[in-house]
């Protein structure tokens, strides 16, 4: 998961680093770095509140489990 980048609630968030049981993101709109718990991330992504940020590419991918 280090990498991908987010949409959420209309910010942008990048994964940085694994934190334990948090994951130290980057939310880029705002150039904060933020702790995000693992399982809120990963039931976001299961709810498709969450849209996954293609590399080298303007498109988006909504997420759904």
């Amino acid at each position: 998961m280090i990498g991908k980048k987010y949409e959420i609630s209309g910010m942008t968030l990048e994964i940085k680093a694994d934190a334990g049981e948090e994951w130290e993101i980057i939310n880029t709109t705002t150039k904060e770095i933020i702790y995000f718990n693992k399982i809120q991330l990963q039931n976001a992504i299961k709810l498709g509140k969450v849209i996954e940020i293609l590399d080298g590419s303007e498109k988006s991918l909504r997420v759904n489990a």
